[in-house]
This record gives structure tokens, sequence and C-alpha cells, in this order.
């Protein structure tokens, strides 16, 4: 900050003490509304309550105690608007040590997740309230109170004691301090056999905070098989002198049930795969160069493919099922050498987009490849495009080391984003409001908010080039392959890095999660495809 000179010279002779206003106390009746919020009832095997705590796009994540959900079975959560979701109790992460689960349930509807408050400041005398659902009914309890002891080498986690009164099936509730906020969770009670006096036990949410990055270490991906099928021949570059394969594998795509896998190549194929039996369905003798990028359709009926630099064979639209080429889309421009360099598909599977040497972003209609609309704005060409979830946003970016956001229905360009260098990836998370880059002259990953095109969060874990990322299904984590040989899993809210995939022996060019987020394929210059299983 700058300050004029008088007022900078009074200022350094000054001492200046900012007094922070307490915070303000909510009303008994503006807590109690919070916590029926965020509450939920647990029904199944065993019953108790929780806490709505995180939200990731269309995924909620609900903290309970390992007691309420630990015995195996079906359960149902049931919201504050009384809907039920189901779960098992395979799903179930247990925290190692204390008295904590978490699972997770999918939903459109928007339920309020609790704001996490200062456990640390919750001391004797501290006045709280906590909440939760009765066993045998599905009515909340609402009950205030205050702290009467901290528990200073706490058994399974349970650290505030609370003389308040409590019911079974409130196990899991919140524990909310005076702004309503999540300091604790509810869980346990002990009663004295002289006076029948009973003393109720929570957690402090410091527990869950400092334990919650663990459980996102907890699921691993494992490696279930090496598919080999494009050429394994040694190619020597007449350029660099570098030694390769010529069946590296550049691009790969999931069909929408998850059953399938189409993967491009150096070796100018594109090769069917059967993901359930690991086998070769067929091949595409596709291009007459490398297959730069792929894209299936969301009913399952289009590939669609492209081989990139120098190759003006176009863009060719294949029955997925039969595996016949069914039309190739060129085009006449104005720069005599013009290629196609990246494709993409809108999610409702109407419209192509593609990107092109001569600067160009071209939208066509999938289904009758009509050309609708020619983009222009870059100048420099496109190196890849990618279309979100909503249908309405198309994302490019160039060798021009910029990234533009268009409105794909009217191609008006919304905004540019200025780049270090120019972007060697690009993929849009679930929501549509998330963008993933990675660049060609560092080792790191970018996350955008895509509506103010500013930077959330740098991704730094790799020790080589990123060349390819993918976001999971659900939107909560992000996989990159690297010219480092590995396989990054990272954590979008955090930007934890949570996993390391090693298997390839050279460079990983392309990575692709399946529709279920529970397998990865992953893309080498090895001329493999290695699919790693998600192990819960």
């Amino acid at each position: 900050m700058r300050v004029a000179g008088g007022l900078a010279a009074l200022l350094l002779g000054m001492a200046i003490v900012i007094v922070q206003p307490a915070a303000t106390a909510l009303t008994p009746k503006e807590i109690a509304d919070i916590a029926q919020q965020i509450t939920v009832r647990i029904d199944g095997a065993n019953t108790g309550s929780g806490v709505i705590i995180e939200r990731q796009s269309n995924v909620y994540t609900v903290v309970t105690n390992w007691h309420v959900v630990q015995l195996k079975g079906n359960y149902t959560v049931y919201t504050p608007d009384g809907q039920p979701y189901k779960f098992n109790h395979s799903q179930v992460k247990r925290f190692p040590g204390i008295d904590l689960a978490v699972f997770q349930f999918t939903s459109n509807a928007n339920y309020r997740v609790a704001e996490k408050g200062n456990s640390d400041q919750v001391e004797l005398g501290t006045n709280i309230s906590v909440a939760g659902y009765p066993q045998g009914t599905s009515d909340i309890k609402f009950i205030k109170g205050a702290i009467s002891s901290r528990v200073s080498n706490p058994k399974d986690g349970y650290a505030f004691v609370y003389d308040i009164g409590g019911f079974p099936g409130m196990s899991g509730g919140a524990i909310l301090d005076e702004q309503g906020k999540l300091v604790g969770i509810h869980g346990r009670a002990t009663t004295r056999p002289d006076t029948s006096a009973v003393t109720l036990y929570g957690i402090p949410l410091r527990t869950y905070l400092s334990l919650a990055p663990f459980l996102q270490s907890v699921a691993k991906f494992t490696l279930v098989k090496t598919l080999i099928g494009h050429s394994q021949k040694v190619i020597k570059s007449s350029i660099t002198n570098d030694s390769f394969r010529e069946g590296s594998v550049w691009s790969l795509a999931f069909s929408p049930d998850g059953k399938t896998l189409a993967s491009g190549s150096l070796d100018k194929t594109i090769k069917i795969w059967n993901i359930a039996t690991r086998k070769e369905i067929r091949t595409l003798k596709a291009h007459s160069q490398a297959v730069d990028s792929l894209a299936i359709s969301s009913d399952g009926r289009t590939l669609v493919s492209i081989c990139g630099l120098f190759c003006f064979d176009g863009i060719k639209i294949w029955n997925l099922a039969t595996g016949q080429e069914i039309r190739t889309l060129k085009y006449v421009s104005n720069k005599s050498l013009n290629f196609a360099t990246s494709v993409a598909i809108s999610p409702d599977a109407n419209t192509l987009a593609n990107g092109n040497s001569d600067n160009t972003i071209k939208i066509w209609n999938l289904a009758t490849g009509q050309e609708i609309l020619t983009l222009n704005g870059h100048s420099d060409p496109v190196d890849s495009v990618a279309i979100a979830p909503d249908n309405k946003t198309l994302v490019s970016s160039s060798f021009d080391k910029t990234i533009k956001i268009w409105n794909l229905v009217t191609g008006q360009e919304i905004r540019t984003i200025n780049h270090n260098s120019y972007v060697a990836s690009i993929a849009i998370s679930p929501d549509s409001k998330t963008l993933a880059t990675s660049s060609d002259n560092d080792k790191n990953i970018k996350i955008w908010n895509i509506t103010t095109g500013q930077v959330i969060r740098i991704l730094n874990g790799h020790s080589n080039r990123v060349n390819s990322v993918t976001f999971s299904p659900d939107g909560t984590t992000l996989a990159s392959g690297s010219g480092d040989k590995t396989i990054k899993i990272w954590n979008v809210s955090t930007g934890q890095d949570i996993a390391t995939l090693k298997g390839h022996s050279d460079s990983v060019w392309s990575v692709a999660f399946s529709p279920d987020g529970k397998t990865l394929a992953s893309g080498s210059y090895d001329a493999t495809i290695k699919i790693w299983r998600l192990s819960e």
C-alpha cells in the first residue's frame, strides 16, 4: 500500500491499535435454524445423525460418528427437506484412531454446508448448542448448554464435555457456537450409577480438520492391466536423435458407459478396447499421421478423430460400434497449410468443435456435418479446445499464449486469459465453473475461475512438463500426466497431491477418467496404456 508523504511520516511516529469488534451472538432461534439446515438423519443398520460439512459440485460430504455407521449394511441419509439418499457401509471412510467417519451422497438440490468455527477457542464455560435426531423420530432435537470440561488426553477424540442432556440417535450431530458455526461433533454419553447424572462428550472440529487430508490419501489407484497393441517399433528422431516407440499413445477417450476405451497413436491407428476383458476389439486404420485428439459422444454412438501436426486428412467421424467411417469434415482455409489440431464434442452430443492451425475454431453440427460457426480471435494456431458440461461455454488455448472463453451458441468471445506460455492441456470441471491448464514451459497446473478469469491455485509436484489434465466426474479430484513418467492425483479443493502413480517407462501423454470415476487410463510414449482402478 502506498501512503502520501506527510501521512507516512505521521504514521512512522505512531503506534496504531486496531480493535476487532466482538462477534455478535445469534439468537437461539437463529442457531436452531442453522442446525436444522445442516444436520441430517441416518437410518439403516444403525441410526444416528450427521452434519453436511463439505460440498464439491453436486457431491455432499457428511461427517458422523464411526459407531453410527460401523455396522455392515445399507443406510439412508435423510436431508433437512426429507429427501432420502442411499449409501452402503462400504462407502464409509473411517478416521484413524477417533470416533469419526465420513460418507458422500450426490444431489442437485442446494443444501446448506456447515460453516466451520474455531474449536480451539471453545473453553470452559463457552456456550454451545447440540442438535441431532433422537432415535425413533424424524424430528430434530436442539439443546443449549455450556462446556463443563476439556479432556487433555481424550479417548477416541472426545475432548469436549458438557452436561446438557441428550438422547440416543443424536450421535453424529452438530455442536455449534454462539455464531452458529460448527465447532464439534456430538457423540457419546455416560451415566453415573450413583446419581444417574448424564455427561455428554463431543469431538472438536479441529480433530476432523487435522485428519481429513489423510482420508484423501486413503483412496488409492491400483494398476490392474497394461494394454499393449500399438506398434512397439523403436524409432530414432532425425532431429533430436531421441528414440521413441512408433506406437506412442497420444490420446484417450472413454465411452459414456465406461465399457469401451479408444486410443490414438503415433502409429496412425485408433484402437478400440473392451475395458471388462481388457482386450482389443478392433483397429481403425485412421489417418496418414499420428492420431492427436479423440472424442466420443455422450450417446456412445460417435467417435471423432484428428491427426494433428501437418496432417491434412480433416476431421473423421466414426461409428463407434462398427468402426465404419461415417464422414470426413474439411473446409477451405485462407491458409494453404491449415490442419485440425484438437476436437471436442458437446455433452448433449449435438455439436463438434475443433481448433485449427489457421488460428480459428470451427463449430459443426455433429449429426449432419454442417459447419455452423467460425470463431476468430486467436493470433496463432489453436492447440486445445474443450466444451463445458453446461453446453454453453467453449474454452480454447493457443500458441499466442492466451486462453479464450466463448459463448458456444453465439460464438461471442466472453473473455481472454493471458498465460505465461502456450497451454499444453485444458480441462473443465463438471460444474462448468473451474478450468485446469498445464503449460509447456513449467511443471505446474493452474486452476482458474472461469467466470472471473482469476487463478484460484497452482498445483506443484511434477518434476517435468505436464502433458495432460482431466477432472474426475464428481469434480473433487484432478489427474495429470507428465514427462516425469508419472500420473498425479490432486484434491481440487485443497490443491494437495494425494497420490502418485508410477509404472510407465516414458512420458505420460494422455489421461482419462471413466464416467464412474473408478477407472483411470493413461497413455504413454512407451506405447502402452495402463488401466488403474480405484480401490475403496
